[in-house]
């Protein structure tokens, strides 16, 4: 059951991306709309909070605007993590950058995957008359039996 959760949530990821591309990344960056996908989204967000006085975490996205993950927002996330790591250096703390990138480095593998898909018309029928003749050499056999009896 969770592995075809897990496929059909893959199936209607791609399906957005095929209905509504995202061939820019601009919503990004405009503050109104990542503020409100926070609002509605907040699993689509990674925090990362600075050391010192600015206590505002850096809000690293996942998703896309419709809510799902998507390869291409956390390839940005990553781009603006390593960023972070070479240009505020002390802002941060080390640990907790690298426990983020490894965050954000197994989420785009686990969605760079392909979902293995399911077994074509051909193949379920293959298996289903494989079945019926499995069940008719029981059943034949079970006649042979009792007429010999």
């Amino acid at each position: 059951m969770k592995n075809n959760i897990k496929h059909l949530t893959e199936l209607i990821r791609r399906a957005n991306e095929l209905i509504n591309p995202e061939g820019s990344l601009e919503y990004l960056t405009n503050k109104d709309i990542r503020d409100r996908l926070y609002g509605t989204h907040p699993k689509c967000f990674l925090k990362l909070l600075p050391i010192g006085r600015d206590t505002s975490p850096y809000l690293l996205p996942l998703c896309n605007r419709g809510g799902f993950e998507d390869p291409k927002v956390i390839e940005v996330a990553i781009k603006l993590i390593q960023k972070i790591m070479v240009d505020k250096v002390g802002m941060f703390d080390p640990n907790d950058i690298q426990k983020v990138l490894n965050q954000l480095n197994h989420r785009n593998s686990v969605l760079s995957k392909n979902i293995p898909k399911p077994a074509s018309a051909a193949a379920q029928k293959a298996k289903v008359t494989i079945m019926f003749q499995h069940m008719k050499q029981y059943l034949d056999m079970i006649k042979t039996d009792e007429m010999g009896k």
